[in-house]
């Protein structure tokens, strides 16, 4: 920053271009400003270093401008070549806004940054190469620089910020080109950076983060990864209880490291819970400190930002309990439910962050067995997230949330709730609420009645997202049901007298056709069935229609009245 702005050429050009007072000034002043350079540029070897210098920034402010820049790239290169840290610098800035992965010049420039990321060169020069190899770093360099960076990573003289650098720079490879990298070389040494000061171990825990991850998604893991666990329990616990004597830059509003307990608590939740008594100690004490030290209300200013680095921590220290939970690790039943207790004080927060992410991972855990009775106490509040809250987003998760905790014993109560919600749901969520009350009524439905009265209001209050699962569903749980059949077909006459959807149409159709015998009666003749079903007839769909016409003959063969004579 200090050398751009003691270049007057460059300050002047761009308080000119704050004046304009016009899309089209500026455009004006910038193509006459690329018409200059690119006579300077003409010049070759006869422009000296701090005008190619100058003229580069100024092609690089033209480009964060918008404009399109077809000069100055081979300059840009030759910067990154040259000899002096100013030069260098302003070649691999300009290099790694203005080129991508694929473009077609990085190949000529590779030898240039392979040679700066040698051991003997410079550490700020090397900085400067792995930055810009983790900003365009593609299949190709990946295949020509991996291993200078590894190097660079594993080496015993390299500093820290060299380290911290080649980590990042290491990962963008991995991505690139999984198979580049010779991952059990390089994880004992990126492991044992865990405990090293602080920043590289960030740095360390996200490349190793970035590594399981991977494995994870295309097993197997390789097992060099498991002795991570020990390293990170332990830097957890250290940080989680303070027993560093680090220094205030460490610090975030007074919480220790918060990126960095976030991290530890990621990578652990790639493993399973540790199998060493000793680790498993530190574990359990150190996931107690941290669900200590939740903070019940958020303010402004400084403790507002603290209070949102503690719930970070707090979030991702329950999503580990959730994952060793839910895979049958975790049996300290206190703690589950101390960490219900605290998601059930989440919900209700004003924080409109802290109650998505509240009713998120309450559903999670919702799922853990022995969870859902301390889950259910929140049932009011989420009840009241669903019709009250202002978020959308939040309203799905609320709605999420009380299809995981629906049972026997709620679940007529929470389908009433959801039935009544329908009324007033936006478009953008009401075929999911459909799709969820029908679900929740098959698989809870007591008497099956009151399923069929359930799909009954679905069909009326929002037949346009019943999609033909649910109605081909209700089709084949009445045919299976003797008992049901009557009471289905007297309840979608009485529908179908009215106004109705199609779907509803197509139920009552199909279902009176089918079972038109069991419905004869004083009231109820041949006639009036035929009746109720052709007066829909004609607003109908082709589809549909020709369902009627199929139901039309099921009644003609039941009742002699509607044959013809």
């Amino acid at each position: 920053l200090a050398t751009m702005t003691s270049m007057r050429g460059l300050t002047n050009f761009i308080t000119d271009i704050r004046k304009c007072s016009s899309k089209e000034l500026e455009h004006n002043r910038v193509l006459k400003e690329l018409s200059n350079i690119r006579n300077k540029f003409q010049k070759g070897a006869r422009l000296d270093a701090y005008s190619r210098k100058k003229y580069t920034w100024k092609l690089l402010y033209i480009y964060i401008l918008g404009y399109d820049v077809d000069i100055g790239h081979v300059e840009a290169m030759q910067l990154i070549t040259a000899k002096t840290y100013s030069e260098k610098k302003t070649g691999y800035t300009v290099c790694s806004i203005m080129f991508n992965e694929r473009h077609e010049l990085l190949t000529m420039i590779t030898q240039a940054i392979k040679n700066d990321l040698n051991k003997e060169t410079p550490e700020i020069i090397q900085c400067l190469a792995l930055s810009m190899v983790a900003n365009v770093g593609g299949r190709n360099m990946s295949d020509a620089l991996w291993k200078d960076v590894c190097l660079l990573l594993t080496s015993g003289t390299s500093k820290s910020i060299v380290r911290k650098k080649a980590c990042l720079c290491l990962l963008k490879l991995f991505k690139r080109a999984p198979d580049n990298i010779e991952v059990d070389a390089v994880a004992p040494k990126v492991i044992a950076m865990i405990g090293d000061e602080y920043g590289v171990a960030t740095s360390a825990l996200t490349l190793l983060i970035g590594l399981v991850g991977y494995y994870t998604q295309k097993p197997p893991v390789p097992p060099v990864f498991e002795d991570a666990v020990p390293k990170t329990i332990r830097l957890l616990q250290k940080l989680a209880f303070k027993a560093t004597r680090s220094h205030n830059d460490y610090k975030y509003y007074g919480t220790l490291c918060p990126w960095l307990q976030i991290r530890c608590l990621r990578l652990l939740q790639y493993f399973p819970f540790p199998s060493r008594d000793e680790d498993k100690k530190r574990l359990e004490d150190t996931i107690g400190k941290i669900l200590s030290t939740e903070k019940k209300k958020t303010s402004k200013g400084a403790k507002a930002n603290k209070s949102n680095a503690d719930h970070a921590i707090l979030f991702e220290c329950l999503n580990l309990i959730i994952h060793y939970a839910q895979n049958g690790e975790f049996h300290n039943r206190a703690m589950l439910e101390k960490a219900a207790a605290l998601l059930g004080r989440f919900v209700a927060l004003k924080e409109a962050n802290i109650r998505y992410l509240g009713l998120d991972c309450m559903a999670r855990l919702a799922k853990v067995e022995g969870t859902l009775p301390k889950i259910q106490e929140q049932l009011t509040t989420i009840q009241y997230s669903l019709h009250k809250d202002l978020d959308i987003s939040i309203r799905k998760r609320a709605l999420d949330m009380l299809f995981v905790m629906c049972d026997e014993s709620n679940a007529p109560k929470i389908i009433q709730e959801l039935l009544v919600f329908l009324h007033a749901a936006e478009y953008q969520i009401r075929e999911e609420l459909v799709l969820k009350i029908a679900i929740l009524a098959e698989r809870f439905a007591t008497d099956l009645r009151w399923y069929i009265d359930v799909i009954l209001k679905l069909l009326t209050l929002a037949g346009d997202y019943i999609s033909d699962d649910i109605w081909y569903r209700v089709i084949q749980i009445v045919t299976n049901n003797e008992r049901l059949q009557k009471y289905a077909a007297l309840t979608m006459y009485k529908a179908l007298e009215g106004k109705i959807h199609e779907n509803g149409i197509k139920v009552g159709g199909y279902i009176i056709g089918e079972f038109c015998d069991q419905m004869f009666s004083k009231k109820i003749t041949g006639r009036n069935l035929f009746n109720v079903l052709n007066r829909h007839f004609p607003t109908s769909s082709p589809s549909t229609q020709a369902l009627l016409l199929s139901a039309f003959v099921k009644l003609a063969n039941t009742f002699e009245d509607l044959r013809p004579e």
